[in-house]
């Protein structure tokens, strides 16, 4: 099995809604991000069947929703690249920062969850 890296690319200056389609377990989900300014937190919505995930890094954020046919089987979760930040925030979070978004196919085990 595989862990792949998704292809987040987060502009400091960008615009704090932005979306990737993106394949885990041979399937396309679409991933919806928003920033909350109150929060200073990143949440994720998985097509239309789950939204209001706030991304957090040491847990499998689709544990609670497996019982949902529809998302996919492994696990996907943020991982520590470098530094010291405890939160995936709004600069340190994508493709080459500090923080990576990850999705573990079923038995691939990196994600401690």
């Amino acid at each position: 099995m595989a862990t792949i890296e998704i292809g987040l690319k987060i502009i400091e200056q960008g615009s704090p809604f932005f979306g990737v389609s993106v394949r885990m377990s041979g399937q396309v989900y679409s991933l919806s991000f928003e920033w909350n300014y109150r929060s200073q937190a990143w949440y994720l919505k998985i097509n239309d069947l789950v939204s209001g995930l706030k991304i957090v890094n040491g847990i499998d954020l689709l544990e609670p929703y497996h019982y949902i046919d529809e998302l996919p089987p492994g696990k996907l979760g943020v991982v520590r690249n470098s530094g010291t930040k405890s939160k995936p925030g709004f600069s340190n979070f994508g493709i080459g920062k500090e923080m990576t978004l990850v999705y573990e196919e079923p038995n691939d085990p990196i994600l401690v969850a």
